[in-house]
């Protein structure tokens, strides 16, 4: 859901003054969180309610989006929902609205197979958006967001949605010019993944989403769940975002979050989606929000050539620090004496690893460049890391501890 809350906070200044362009701010002053964020968390409180099942979702649906509604009036609803809201006896008003599609998310989450997503998301849909378009544009994005979650590659989820839900016969730039203010599922919820489709990382789908204009905070919320289900949150979007949450809607979150989300698989980046194999490329120049670059460095921190400078200049690697995680990257250091003295450090890195299973560390060939020490003096020391799958380690390495043990006469 963190995608979404971006989405709709970073896009909240853009809904009625459109920015035709990707080049802007993410958070300014008078940014705040909408309706797409209060619906979204309306919604995963129904989940933690009923525990992610369908068994009374429509009345918890229901209590929850009415109680957070009231909690929030002014959070800028369309007029028929703000109505329901207060509404003693609400019914469905065959709306193809997508506020249907925006508030979609945790069911992406809660779910456990296709089937299971596209039951949630009708629940959780039609208790107000019972119109077949807004009950498709809501399972659209439920399914995209998914797939992302759980493995599927980006051209894989554009074929489903292409076959199952929208001809999307378009590019962000053909539109971008002529775009207009739309609320309608299928009027915004194309546009919101074909912003995802073309996008390289987390936030310059955000960027396409609001470059088009239109409903800016609810497409840039849609396209924000699809992208952070894909490629993660990169965690300084991550601490600026829940800074716009009050206690309660702090709560909700944190509460599904745990319960739901710590199961999702490692997001993927087009980039490093080959790493996942647990070998680490020799080229690395950029990474997902969930990659961690390990380098080797000197107990002083520093940081002035090899793969130590690059860990300064690209992944937030801090001058004077020569041991441990900063910013993406770990160090580890290898020039204060013998492989000996390196074997503590890594021994450290291993545990620490181990504790965070939410990263996944690119191991570079520590010790082997200016420190000047061998790969077969290096590679052993990494051996209790070989069955970690959160660990990618060189090729060099790999065929080091891999390869059979040399008998000896």
């Amino acid at each position: 859901m963190l995608g979404v809350m971006i989405g709709d906070v970073v896009g909240s200044l853009f809904e009625r003054h459109n920015c035709k362009s990707k080049n802007f701010k993410f958070f300014i002053p008078g940014s705040r969180a909408t309706d797409d964020t209060v619906m979204s968390l309306a919604v995963a409180a129904a989940l933690l309610d009923t525990n992610g099942k369908e068994a009374d979702l429509t009345r918890h649906a229901v209590a929850r989006m009415q109680e957070m509604g009231r909690c929030y009036p002014s959070a800028g609803y369309g007029g028929n929902f703000f109505r329901w809201i207060f509404k003693t006896n609400p019914q469905p008003y065959n709306s193809w609205g997508n506020g249907a599609a925006m508030r979609v998310a945790p069911c992406a989450y809660a779910a456990t197979s296709i089937e299971e997503v596209k039951r949630l998301s009708q629940i959780v849909t039609e208790v107000t958006h019972n119109h077949p378009e807004g009950i498709k544009g809501a399972e659209a994005v439920a399914i995209a967001i998914y797939l992302a979650r759980t493995g599927s590659r980006k051209e894989e989820i554009r074929e489903v949605i292409l076959r199952d839900y929208y001809k999307i016969d378009f590019t962000i730039d053909s539109i971008r010019d002529s775009y207009f203010f739309d609320v309608s599922c299928q009027g915004s919820v194309p546009q919101a993944l074909q912003a995802f489709f073309e996008s390289t990382d987390f936030e310059d789908a955000i960027r396409n989403a609001i470059s088009i204009g239109g409903d800016s905070d609810t497409i840039a919320a849609i396209t924000g769940g699809v992208a952070e289900a894909y490629y993660g949150v990169p965690a300084e979007l991550r601490t600026k975002v829940l800074g716009y949450l009050d206690a309660k809607q702090m709560d909700i979150f944190t509460r599904f979050e745990e319960k739901f989300m710590k199961k999702t698989p490692l997001p993927h980046s087009e980039e490093s989606h080959e790493v996942r194999a647990g070998t680490t490329p020799e080229k690395i120049s950029k990474l997902a929000p969930h990659e961690v670059f390990v380098f080797g460095s000197d107990l002083a921190g520093r940081h002035g050539g090899g793969a130590a400078r690059q860990a300064m200049e690209r992944f937030g690697a801090e001058w004077g620090k020569g041991v441990g995680l900063q910013g993406q990257s770990y160090a580890i250091p290898t020039m204060q004496g013998g492989v000996e003295t390196i074997a503590p450090y890594v021994d450290e890195f291993i545990s620490f690893a181990q504790a965070h299973p939410e990263l996944h560390f690119l191991v570079t060939r520590i010790g082997c460049g200016i420190a000047g020490f061998r790969d077969e003096e290096i590679a052993p020391l990494f051996q209790a890391a070989l069955p970690l799958k959160n660990i990618s380690l060189p090729e060099s390495f790999h065929k080091l501890l891999s390869a059979p043990p040399v008998e000896r006469d």
